[in-house]
């Protein structure tokens, strides 16, 4: 797995959370992770993102019930 190009979020007017989930929604968009890919685990993804793991984990739950990845239990994160 590779760090896809991941960089820290800079604060502006939405929340982290928010910033989160629309960064990772284009990371997926510009095919830096393809449908079926395992996302890095939620401690790797949010030390690359200088976030705490709730946010990250907000973000994803946003995502989840938009659609865009699938969260496994014990598994991981898939697109």
């Amino acid at each position: 797995m590779t760090s896809a190009g991941v960089q820290p979020l800079k604060a502006n007017r939405l929340s982290l959370s928010a910033q989160t989930q629309n960064y990772l929604h284009g990371l997926i968009e510009d095919g830096a992770y393809q449908a079926g890919e395992q996302l890095p685990s939620e401690k790797e993804l949010a030390t690359q993102l200088g976030i705490s793991r709730s946010t990250l984990r907000e973000a994803l739950l946003n995502l989840e019930q938009e659609g865009v990845v699938v969260r496994k239990h014990g598994v991981g994160t898939f697109v």
